[in-house]
């Protein structure tokens, strides 16, 4: 505050604003966004890959050349998440239990948190889900997709070396592998 000035003080919400967001990232582009309010659970998730997944492979995908990349949260790996992925030929790849050097999606959510603190500020949800659509639109393009998956590659080698341990790798190189790596939703 400069002297001679008043200090504005935005209003803070009593509680935090909070959403659940479901989103997929490949070096070919970004799946549509899903921005909900509801608890997930197995029939949820089914639902959003169905709504969500689906219509992004079907596109951007028709050759089946992708490995489908998820945390290893219990909706992913339950029984009827599993019997989906082989009842539509999802092709599945289960990854380490925790390590997220390894999840790409992870530091898209780390980027997307920053956005929303730095730029968007938001007081009311409406703010909150419009900052995600807008960073989700504007700066996931397929050049940055691919940034984000491409990093797999380069920290793979350190992980096992580390023995599933966070590596602390900065995110730079690219690669020509095809993932769809879905978001947390925390």
């Amino acid at each position: 505050v400069k002297v001679g000035r008043d200090r504005i003080l935005k209003p803070a919400p009593k509680h935090a604003l909070k959403v659940h967001v479901w989103a997929g990232i490949s070096k070919r582009g970004a799946t549509n966004i899903c921005v909900f309010d509801e608890i997930m659970d197995g029939a949820l998730y089914i639902r959003i890959l169905q709504d969500f997944l689906l219509p992004f492979l079907t596109v951007y995908f028709p050759d089946e050349d992708y490995h489908f990349m998820q945390d290893n949260d219990p909706k992913h790996t339950s029984r009827v998440a599993k019997d989906f992925y082989t009842g539509k030929y999802i092709k599945w790849w289960p990854t380490p239990a925790s390590s997220a050097d390894f999840i790409p999606i992870e530091r898209v959510c780390r980027e997307l948190k920053h956005f929303i603190a730095r730029h968007v500020k938001p007081l009311t949800k409406r703010e909150l889900v419009d900052g995600i659509c807008s960073f989700w639109n504007q700066k996931m393009t397929p050049e940055k997709c691919s940034i984000y998956i491409g990093h797999t590659f380069t920290v793979l080698p350190k992980i096992i070396t580390k023995e599933g341990g966070i590596t602390g790798e900065k995110l730079f190189y690219l690669s020509t592998f095809h993932y769809i790596v879905i978001a947390c939703y925390k």
